[in-house]
């Protein structure tokens, strides 16, 4: 009884729904983040004349655990450069080679027609809306934000959603943020806004590393039924 009070508690007064892609969207282990793991180290040997797959494994943890982002990791950190555009389309590739039309997540987002709802990636925009594409949900946002917009920052760092709060004129305080990452929950939670963990591979790999923090709700994978048990005052006048 005490859960349900607190989660009604939370859930009144929302207006936006931001959302992760990767991981969120759709359920990280399908394979395509593995495969564009594997396309990031071809790229790191073929385009960047690292020595080895092994090599570009090595150094691209070093220094994404640093950068949290992939390109940031690259140019930032290891000093490469290269052309984005190429970088990122041979990286996501065909998003249609492994994400299939999300209807539990359209449902959900059509449950909330008074809601402005945005997505927030460290994916380039281009890929992100390619791939919003073939899960049949771009046409139910009213913006994505990306790499391209944030830049030299990206999430968890506060100055990314900073970035996107004033764009898109998003209040913390009645916004609701569904993300896959443990560490970019935990920046959303200080600046006010109400977290909901997609619990699944990427935040196995995080346990441990955020001090013990505690979303607003958990859920595993974004759906009506499951949201609803974890923050039933999202609902009220929905």
């Amino acid at each position: 009884r005490g859960s349900a009070m607190s989660a009604q508690k939370l859930g009144a007064g929302v207006h936006t729904l931001l959302f992760d892609l990767d991981g969120t969207l759709y359920p990280i282990e399908n394979g395509y983040e593995e495969k564009v793991r594997e396309r990031v180290f071809e790229f790191m040997v073929d385009e960047l004349k690292v020595p080895s797959i092994e090599q570009a494994k090595e150094t691209w943890w070093e220094h994404f655990k640093v950068y949290n982002q992939t390109l940031r990791a690259l140019r930032q950190g290891m000093g490469f450069e290269f052309d984005r555009d190429k970088y990122w389309s041979h990286v996501r590739g065909d998003p249609a080679d492994f994400l299939q039309a999300n209807f539990d997540a359209l449902e959900m987002l059509r449950s909330f027609p008074g809601c402005k709802k945005f997505v927030l990636t460290n994916c380039a925009e281009k890929q992100a809306i390619e791939a919003l594409q073939v899960l049949g949900l771009e046409g139910e946002f009213d913006g994505v934000y990306g790499a391209d917009f944030m830049g030299d920052v990206c999430k968890p760092e506060r100055a990314a959603f900073e970035a996107v709060c004033a764009r898109a004129k998003i209040d913390p305080n009645g916004t609701v943020f569904f993300e896959d990452s443990v560490k970019n929950l935990v920046t959303a939670k200080e600046m006010g806004f109400t977290t909901v963990l997609v619990r699944g591979k990427t935040a196995a790999e995080e346990a441990g590393q955020n001090g013990g923090f505690k979303p607003d709700a958990t859920i595993s994978a974004v759906n009506l039924k499951e949201l609803r048990e974890a923050l039933p005052g999202l609902f009220i006048g929905a």
